[in-house]
C-alpha cells in the first residue's frame, strides 16, 4: 500500500509493533541479508537496484544478461520482497559482438509501453559495460519518442571497491572516536551501487527550485516497510516542534518529489556517505548535516537536532522543543527506570563493539546497573578484520565506560564458562548477539534483546522509550527461573535452532560445499 508523505493523519501498529512486525515478516531474512551481501549479492547493480526499487513508478531496465536481471530480484535489503517489476535487454553473444545499443532502444520503448512508468532507469552490467555501449546517446534519440523521465548509472559490477573497504572503514571510525567524537573522513564506496545511483539523481533528475525556508529533506529507505513510516513520522513531529517542514524524502519519494528536493536549504544524511549530499551541495547550494553514529541517547540526539537547526538559524526554537522533549520521554520511563535499578546486569553484545556510545543509552538514559559487558567479535573474523582495529575498537569502549566513572568489567569473546559464572552473579543476562542459538543459554537465563533494540537507533527519543518500556514489561513478566525453563524447554525449539550452523558466519548452515565456497569468495575479495 502506497502512503504519501504528506499525509501525516495515519494511524498504524506501534513503533514496537512496527519492529516486531518486520521481524515476524522476515524472519531469518535479516541476518540472512547481512551474509548475502558479503558472500552473494555483492556488486553495484544490486545497490542501484535496490534504490531504484524506492523510487515510486520508477523501473529499472539491466543493460544486460537475462543472468544479472534475475540474481538481483533478491536485494540483501529486502529479501522478502522480490523486485518484480525489473526488465532486461537480455543481451547475448551476437551483441556482445556487433553492440546492444539497438537491442537497449528497443527495451526502453518496450518498458514504457509495459509498465507505463513515471521514471526509467538504465543499468548497465559488466558487458554492456566492457563493450562501451553509447547508453547516454541512446536515451537521447528516444527523448521525444517517450513522454517519462529516463536516466542511467553506471552500475558495471567490474568496478568493484577494494577488499579492504571494510577494515579501513571500521579503523577510520574507530580513529575518530579518539578525538571526541570527531566525524571520520568521508569513505570512498564507489562499488556499492547506491552512491552511483544517487549521484544520478542528483545529476540527471532533480531540477533548479525556488528555495522554501526552514525544510529539509531526510535520507531514507523503506517505504514498504512498517518502520520506515513510524521514523519519518517522528523525525517529522521532531521537526514540526522545531519549525522545520519535512519537505521530502529521498530516495524514497515519487519522480516529482526528487526532482523538487533542492527546493530545501538542508539534506539530512543517515547512510555512510555523504557524496551525494556534497553533489546535491555542488549543483544547487543545498547544504546538508549528517547523522553520525554517535548520535544515539537523549544527549546525543539532542544535539544532533540543535546542530541541524543551527544550519537554518533555529538554534534556539531547538534547544527548547529538544528540552520538552527530552522531559517528556524522562517522564515516560521514570516507572522502567525504577524497576532496573533493582537489578543488576550482564550483556554479551556485539553492536558496542561497533559503536560504544551505544552504553550510555543502558547507564545513563535507561539507569540500568551494568555489572559486566561481554563482548562477541565473531562478525570480525568473518570481515577478515584486523587484530589491532578490533583492540582499538574495544579501547574506545572501555574508554567511555572510565569517562563515564562506571565499574563495569569488558570481556572479549568470553568461554561459556565464564559466561556461566557471570550471569550467576547477576540478577539479568541480556543479549543482542544474532548468533548461533546456544545449548547452554537456557543454563544462563539469557533474554535476547536483538530485535527490540534496534529501536534505540532511531532518530528521535520514543525509540528508546518504547525499548525501555518493553524490556521493562519483561522483567516484570518473567523471573529469571522462567527465562532458563522456556530456553531449556525441548518443546519450545524452533526448527531453524536445530541446524548446525557456522558460529562466525551465522545463519550460514555448516555444509563442506556452502563452507568451501565461502572461503574461496574470501581468498578471491578480501
Amino acid at each position: 500500500m502506497e502512503r504519501q508523505l504528506q499525509d501525516s493523519s495515519r494511524k498504524g501498529p506501534s513503533l514496537l509493533q512496527s519492529t516486531f512486525r518486520e521481524r515476524a515478516f522476515n524472519g531469518i531474512y535479516e541476518v540472512v541479508a547481512r551474509q548475502n551481501h558479503f558472500y552473494g549479492i555483492n556488486c553495484k547493480l544490486s545497490g542501484s537496484v535496490y534504490v531504484v526499487s524506492e523510487i515510486e513508478g520508477a523501473v529499472p531496465l539491466v543493460h544486460g544478461s537475462c543472468g544479472c536481471a534475475f540474481h538481483h530480484r533478491l536485494s540483501p535489503r529486502k529479501l522478502f520482497s522480490p523486485i518484480s517489476d525489473l526488465a532486461c535487454t537480455e543481451m547475448d553473444e551476437t551483441d556482445v559482438i556487433r553492440g546492444g545499443e539497438e537491442k537497449l532502444r528497443a527495451g526502453i520503448i518496450d518498458v514504457y509501453q509495459r509498465y507505463d512508468p513515471a521514471l526509467i532507469v538504465i543499468l548497465p552490467t559488466c558487458v554492456s559495460g566492457l563493450i562501451g555501449d553509447d547508453i547516454p546517446g541512446v536515451i537521447e534519440s528516444l527523448r521525444s519518442k517517450i513522454s517519462c523521465d529516463i536516466l542511467h548509472a553506471p552500475s558495471e559490477g567490474f568496478s568493484h571497491r577494494d577488499g579492504d573497504s571494510v577494515e579501513v572503514s571500521l579503523k577510520n571510525a574507530a580513529k575518530s572516536m579518539k578525538c571526541s567524537s570527531a566525524p571520520p573522513t568521508a569513505q570512498d564506496l564507489r562499488g556499492c551501487g547506491h552512491e552511483e545511483m544517487m549521484f544520478a539523481l542528483a545529476d540527471q533528475l532533480m531540477e533548479e527550485q525556488d528555495v522554501i525556508e526552514n525544510s529539509v529533506n531526510l535520507e531514507a529507505f523503506g517505504r514498504h516497510t512498517y518502520r520506515f513510516w513510524n521514523d519519518v513520522e517522528e523525525m517529522r513531529r521532531i521537526l514540526g516542534k522545531i519549525g522545520v517542514e519535512l519537505n521530502t524524502t529521498v530516495p524514497t519519494a515519487s519522480v516529482d518529489a526528487i526532482k523538487r528536493a533542492p527546493s530545501a536549504p538542508l539534506n539530512i544524511v543517515v547512510t555512510r556517505n555523504t557524496r551525494w549530499a556534497d553533489r546535491m551541495k555542488e549543483r544547487f547550494g543545498t547544504d546538508y548535516v549528517k547523522k553520525w553514529y554517535f548520535y544515539v541517547g537523549f544527549d546525543k540526539v539532542g544535539k544532533f537536532f540543535i546542530e541541524m537547526a543551527s544550519k537554518l538559524g533555529l538554534e534556539g526554537e531547538a534547544e527548547d522543543a529538544i528540552r520538552r522533549e527530552r522531559k517528556r520521554a524522562l517522564g515516560d520511563l521514570s516507572e522502567s527506570r525504577r524497576l532496573f535499578k533493582s537489578y543488576s546486569f550482564a550483556i554479551s553484545t556485539q553492536s558496542f563493539l561497533f559503536n560504544p556510545n551505544l552504553l550510555s543509552v543502558y547507564t545513563e538514559d535507561l539507569q540500568m546497573p551494568l555489572r559486566w559487558i561481554l563482548i562477541d567479535s565473531q562478525p570480525m573474523k568473518s570481515m577478515k578484520i584486523s587484530r589491532d582495529t578490533v583492540e582499538m575498537m574495544t579501547g574506545n569502549l572501555i574508554d567511555i565506560a572510565e569517562k563515564q566513572d562506571m565499574e563495569i568489567e569488558i570481556l572479549v569473546d568470553p568461554s561459556s564458562e565464564k559466561m556461566a559464572r557471570v550471569a550467576k552473579g547477576v540478577d539479568w543476562l541480556l543479549t543482542d548477539r544474532t548468533g548461533p542459538p546456544s545449548e547452554k543459554e537456557g543454563d544462563l537465563g539469557m533474554m535476547n534483546i536483538a530485535t527490540a533494540s534496534n529501536l534505540i537507533h532511531q532518530t528521535g527519543f520514543c525509540g528508546i522509550v518504547e525499548f525501555g518500556k518493553h524490556l521493562a514489561w519483561k522483567l516484570q513478566r518473567r523471573t529469571k527461573k522462567d527465562a532458563q525453563k522456556d530456553a531449556s524447554n525441548p518443546h519450545r525449539k524452533l526448527i531453524v535452532s536445530r541446524f548446525d550452523y557456522e558460529e562466525d558466519c551465522y545463519p550460514m548452515i555448516k555444509d563442506p560445499m556452502c563452507s568451501s565456497s565461502r572461503r574461496m569468495w574470501s581468498e578471491i575479495w578480501c
